[in-house]
């Protein structure tokens, strides 16, 4: 599992409206060129995001494991 602390964004778009951004500079850059951003401000606020890798490997047995816990 991987953990990063990244820092919030606020985004400004072309019709005033404003949007958050989490995930670092890389999310910032792809809704920068994603949407029609006009401006970018920090919030000052930070979140811990965790993650893991999608591993192809896994089985559809053990990727359905908990699925039907209850059931």
């Amino acid at each position: 599992m991987y953990t990063e602390t990244v820092k919030v964004v606020e985004l400004t778009l072309e019709d005033r409206s404003k949007m958050l951004c989490r995930g670092g500079e890389d999310a910032v850059f792809r809704a920068w060129n994603s949407y029609p951003v006009v401006s970018a401000q920090w919030t000052g606020e930070e979140e811990t995001m965790q993650w893991i890798e999608y591993d192809e490997s896994l089985t559809d047995d053990i990727r359905s494991y908990g699925k039907n816990m209850g059931a």
